[in-house]
């Protein structure tokens, strides 16, 4: 393993010009466990195990998760299909004045911009960029607290007037470092 990579690239805290700037993700910092939900347009749904990390990163100016479902010890179970496993790094753009959120998911083959926008209670993502087929997707932070969150995604096809849910997780803490 190369250490060297891993130390350059993780970092102990927030950059100082920076921490307040991306306050609304410093809450996630940590390890995490869920239950993720899939939703079909016929009505059924289906759950999945999973596990997300998120820690400082780039000398504390971004923030960078790594959403792993079904989880590490599950993965080659046979018992859920591979799921996805991603990361998305979170950053403060002084251009746009504004949270700019990069997702990327390899086994899928996604990649999502999304801007970031936040209120006391939750954390909203709006993509910035159309995907394969047409659907923009809304990504929301809520329920939040110190040992548990709600996330939730949606997608439109229709100039964003009617979103609909079609992912959920519900996360609780494993560990804050």
């Amino acid at each position: 393993m190369n250490n060297t990579f891993i130390e350059t690239l993780v970092s102990e805290h927030g950059h100082p010009r920076l921490q307040d700037k991306l306050k609304p993700y410093k809450i996630f910092i940590g390890a995490w466990e869920f239950d993720w939900a899939g939703h079909e347009d016929d009505g059924s749904t289906w759950t999945v195990p999973g596990e997300w990390h998120f820690a400082w990163i780039l000398e504390g100016r971004a923030i960078q998760d790594n959403w792993i479902c079904p989880r590490l010890n599950l993965r080659s179970s046979g018992k859920y299909p591979d799921g996805e496993y991603g990361t998305t790094i979170r950053f403060y753009d002084f251009k746009e004045n504004c949270i700019k959120v990069i997702w990327v998911g390899p086994i899928l083959s996604q990649l999502t911009i999304f801007k970031a926008h936040h209120s006391k209670d939750q954390i909203v993502q709006n993509e910035q960029t159309v995907g394969d087929k047409g659907k923009s997707s809304r990504w929301v932070f809520k329920d939040i607290n110190k040992n548990s969150f709600k996330w939730e995604a949606y997608t439109t096809d229709d100039d964003q007037n009617m979103w609909k849910m079609n992912q959920e997780v519900y996360a609780k803490r494993k560990s804050s470092t």
